[in-house]
């Protein structure tokens, strides 16, 4: 008879559950603060050129969408027959 696993057990440690890559436990107000580290000029801008792409994105598949209809369906009434 074989014998049975030990069962695997918690650890104690919070930075041990997160893998132990440098997760702390501070409170959530604290993550609300300004890093002196980030580029927001750069965030913005990229935030910036994101939506721009997004908007054409879209404006370019109604654009096509709307081509595709009239190619496919052309409003030419069909002859009585």
């Amino acid at each position: 008879m074989a014998k049975k696993p030990a069962p695997a057990t918690r650890s104690a440690s919070p930075a041990a559950s997160h893998g132990g890559h440098g997760h702390d436990d501070t409170p959530m107000s604290s993550a609300n603060t300004i890093s002196s580290g980030m580029d927001y000029a750069a965030h913005e801008a990229m935030y910036h050129r994101f939506t721009n792409i997004a908007k054409w994105g879209i404006v370019a598949c109604a654009v096509l969408v709307i081509f595709l209809f009239i190619a496919i369906h052309p409003m030419v009434p069909t002859p009585a027959g």
